[in-house]
C-alpha cells in the first residue's frame, strides 16, 4: 500500500465537551497551533457540492507553505476538462489575495485514482490526510486503514446533514442529536474506534467560484428570465449559505493545531438567511422584483419529507452554529452571502448563462397546480 509510509507521529487528543457550547479551555486549544510545513493529501470527491472544496483547500495550504498533492476519485480523462476539475493546471489558480499564482499550479500535484484501490493510491508518506470523498464506510474504509498509526492528522469532511431536523430549535450545534443511520455517523464511530488523531467538518450549503453544483444559480435562472420563483411554504426557513474560501479556510486552519483532534466543527458562514431572502437579494442584484410563489410540495405532488423536486434546498430550517471553530481555531470567515450576491449574479452572466436553456418542467407543473402562469 502506498500510503503505508504516512508520517510517523501522531499527534496527542485532547476532548471537550460534546456540545462546545463552553467557552473554557478554547484559548489553550488555539496556543497549542505550531507553525510548520506538512506534506497534506487532500482526497477529493468527483462530484457533487464537496467537489469544489480540494481545489479551493489546495489553494489555503499552498498559501501557508504545505506541500500539497490532491488524490481525485474519478477517470482523469472524462473529468479533467469539467469544473472545477479542470482549473488544477490553470496558471490563474489563485484570482486575488492573500493567495499567491502557482503558474501551472506549481507546488500543486495531482493524482487520478479510486480511494477504494491501494494501487492507485500515491506514494506517501503524507503527514495530514483530507478526507473529501467518502459518505460511508465502504468508501472511507481503505484510507482509514492505510493511514491507521501513520498520519498526525486525520481530516474527515462529513455533513451536518447528519443531523436530526430540529423545528423547534433548529440551528444545530456541534453535539446535537444525529441520525444514528447516516453514512458520515458511521465513519465517524469507525475513527473513534480505530484511535485515529481525527477531526471531522460538518459543511452546510456552499458557493462560490467552480462549484458543480447550483445555489443562487437557482434563482437567477428564473428571476433573469422574469419567471415566477416558486418557493416551498413558508419561505422563512432558514439557510446558511457559506464561500468556498471561508470552508477552505477553516479546514486549512488543522495542521499544526493538535488540540483540534477528535473534535467536531461545524463549517459555515455565521448568518443565516431565508428562501425568500436569497430570491429578494438575487432580485436586488439584477434590478428585479421577484415574483414568489410560495407552494407546498406535498400538495402538489412534487415532494415529501423535506424534499422537493427541483428546488436547490431542502425545505426545511438547516443552519448552524460556527462559534465553536471561532473559539478553537481561531477562524472568521470574510465573506457574507448578502455582500457577494453582486459578484455571484455577475459571474453568472458574464459565463453567458441568462442564453443558455433550461428545463423548467416542473416549475410549470407546480404554477399549473398553483394556477399561476409564467
Amino acid at each position: 500500500m502506498a500510503l503505508a509510509q504516512l508520517g510517523s507521529r501522531r499527534a496527542a487528543g485532547v476532548r471537550v465537551s460534546a456540545r462546545g457550547h463552553a467557552v473554557r479551555g478554547a484559548a489553550s486549544r488555539r496556543s497549542a497551533v505550531v507553525v510548520r510545513a506538512d506534506k497534506c493529501l487532500i482526497v477529493n470527491t468527483k462530484g457533487g457540492g464537496h467537489a469544489f472544496i480540494g481545489l479551493h483547500l489546495a489553494k489555503e495550504l499552498l498559501a501557508k507553505g504545505h506541500d500539497v498533492t490532491i488524490f481525485n476519485d474519478g477517470d482523469q480523462a472524462k473529468l479533467s476538462a469539467k469544473a472545477p476539475f479542470k482549473e488544477y493546471g490553470s496558471a490563474k489558480l489563485s484570482a486575488k489575495a492573500p493567495f499567491k499564482e502557482y503558474g501551472s499550479v506549481r507546488g500543486l500535484k495531482v493524482h487520478w485514482g479510486s480511494p477504494v484501490d491501494y494501487s492507485t493510491y500515491p506514494e506517501g508518506p503524507f503527514d495530514v490526510v483530507y478526507d473529501n470523498n467518502g459518505k460511508d464506510l465502504d468508501s472511507c474504509k481503505p484510507l482509514i486503514d492505510a493511514a491507521k498509526g501513520m498520519c498526525k492528522h486525520y481530516v474527515f469532511v462529513a455533513s451536518a446533514g447528519a443531523y436530526k431536523a430540529n423545528n423547534i430549535e433548529p440551528m444545530h450545534f456541534e453535539g446535537d442529536e444525529r441520525k444514528s443511520s447516516a453514512g458520515h455517523v458511521t465513519v465517524e464511530k469507525y475513527l473513534e474506534a480505530e484511535g485515529l488523531p481525527y477531526t471531522v467538518f460538518q459543511p452546510l450549503y456552499i458557493y462560490g467560484p467552480h462549484t458543480a453544483k447550483d445555489c443562487e444559480q437557482w434563482f437567477v435562472d428564473r428571476i433573469i428570465r422574469d419567471r415566477p420563483v416558486p418557493i416551498p411554504t413558508p419561505g422563512v426557513q432558514l439557510v446558511t449559505l457559506s464561500h468556498v474560501e471561508d470552508v477552505a479556510s477553516m479546514l486549512a486552519a488543522v495542521p499544526g493545531n493538535s488540540a483540534a483532534i477528535r473534535q467536531h466543527y461545524n463549517i459555515c458562514s455565521d448568518r443565516q438567511i431565508s428562501f425568500t431572502g436569497i430570491a429578494k437579494a438575487v432580485g436586488k442584484a439584477l434590478g428585479k422584483e421577484p415574483r414568489i410563489v410560495l407552494y407546498s410540495p406535498e400538495e402538489v405532488g412534487t415532494g415529501k419529507s423535506g424534499k422537493a423536486e427541483g428546488f436547490p434546498f431542502r425545505t426545511i430550517h438547516f443552519c448552524a452554529s460556527s462559534d465553536k471553530a471561532k473559539r478553537e481555531l481561531g477562524w472568521k470567515p470574510k465573506h457574507t452571502f448578502l455582500e457577494d450576491v453582486p459578484a455571484l449574479v455577475r459571474d453568472y452572466t458574464a459565463a453567458g448563462r441568462q442564453h443558455k436553456d433550461v428545463d423548467f418542467s416542473v416549475d410549470d407543473k407546480i404554477l399549473s397546480a398553483m394556477r399561476v402562469y409564467a
